[in-house]
């Protein structure tokens, strides 16, 4: 199968605020995005479809419902197997940060 690296990402822009940014990112079968990186920490959401998500080039099979995280300056690169819809989460985290919770109280959805 010979992919096809995709020129302009098709992408929706959802959410766009100082340190998060989350973009819906849509691939037509054997389309690809060559290796970058970013200076973000990025959770990845395997909204629809089937690939391979390469990581410090380790090929990873994706699958809808798949979760990736990756730490900012992660090289990886996506190559579509399907028609694959991904949520991609961009955040600028401090780790001196605390953790998130909900008050005083323990969360009842984490």
């Amino acid at each position: 199968m010979t992919n096809t690296t995709i020129s302009s990402k098709p992408k929706k822009l959802l959410i766009n605020r100082k340190g998060l940014k989350v973009v819906r990112l849509t691939l037509s079968a054997d389309e690809s995005i060559p290796e970058h990186s970013t200076n973000a920490d990025l959770v990845v959401v395997v909204t629809k479809g089937e690939g391979i998500f390469y990581i410090n080039k380790s090929p990873h099979h994706i699958t809808q419902g798949d979760v990736l995280d990756l730490t900012p300056g992660v090289p990886h690169s996506i190559d579509a197997k399907s028609n694959l819809e991904l949520m991609v989460t961009h955040m600028q985290l401090k780790l001196d940060d605390p953790e998130i919770g909900c008050g005083s109280e323990p969360c009842s959805h984490s």
